[in-house]
């Protein structure tokens, strides 16, 4: 008499070994493997498989939040962080993931960030030039991720840098940083922007600086970078991109306006700050 086979189907794995698997997959795939039967759902939902989809230094990073962060699990957690930017460091920066991936972002406040400008002079050949910025103000109520929005008005010149440490972001990733910011434009003008990103361990004289303007609807010439509206009403442009390989190096961000003044042309900006995400 022939023995019978014996099949068994990875829904007789024990639980934990379930849950090892799902957590080498993607977060979505987890949810979707969630809805297969009970059993599935336990495992797909336990810590140790989310714990595997947060950052390994999570827990130092929700100590620096500013208010707590309660969570009722670690799936709850990761949700929360994707859905809701906290913010950290006395409210210096903000911390998110992307919810497919998992994969950190930073937002760099006004705190966080050097802001060099220089506005419209008070008496300019004897006379009161107008603030132009003023006429060509917000007439938005836009919600920022931080305490205060950085108001620069009627700028002549205007320089932003931020940096941020490549260890603080995921591994082996392509990221871009964006100015985030609504603009106060003179309609009849706008200043030519330049953007760059570069290692600090490079030469300045090495850095390759793009055209950016900040409105979405000028002329442009070809090639030059522009600003595009964001889901939260704000605006953003490109400032450059970088690949996370080495966790030692320091990434620096640049924003700059050429120092010209022309009567008539000065114009102003709302600054939120610049975000770092992965590239889509």
């Amino acid at each position: 008499m022939e023995k019978e086979s014996l099949e068994l189907g990875i829904w007789d794995l024990p639980e934990g070994c379930i849950a090892h698997i799902f957590s080498l997959v993607s977060p979505r795939d987890a949810c979707k493997c969630s809805a297969v039967s009970s059993k599935f759902r336990l495992a797909a939902d336990s810590d140790a498989v989310w714990e595997m989809f947060l950052p390994s230094h999570w827990e130092d990073i929700i100590s620096r939040s500013v208010s707590p962060v309660e969570f009722s699990s670690l799936k709850a957690l990761y949700f929360h962080l994707s859905h809701s930017p906290i913010l950290l460091d006395h409210g210096k920066k903000t911390f998110a993931l992307d919810k497919e991936s998992g994969k950190i972002s930073y937002m760099l406040g006004p705190d966080d960030l050097s802001i060099d400008w220089s506005c419209v002079p008070d008496v300019w050949d004897g006379k009161f030039p107008i603030p132009y910025a003023y006429f060509y103000g917000n007439d938005k109520r836009l919600s920022s991720r931080f305490w205060e929005v950085e108001h620069i008005n009627d700028i002549v010149y205007l320089k932003i840098h931020g940096r941020i440490q490549m260890k603080l972001l995921s591994p082996n990733t392509t990221y871009a940083a964006y100015l985030v910011y609504w603009p106060r434009v003179n309609p009849f003008h706008e200043p030519e922007m330049y953007v760059s990103v570069r290692f600090v361990s490079e030469r300045v004289e090495n850095e390759v600086e793009e055209v950016a303007y900040l409105q979405p609807d000028m002329f442009m010439p070809e090639g030059a970078r522009r600003g595009l509206e964001r889901s939260d009403e704000w605006m953003e442009v490109e400032m450059g991109e970088f690949f996370t390989s080495q966790d030692d190096i320091e990434v620096e961000m640049r924003l700059r306006e050429p120092s010209v003044f022309h009567i008539g042309i000065a114009s102003g900006l709302d600054l939120q700050g610049i975000e770092i995400r992965p590239k889509e």
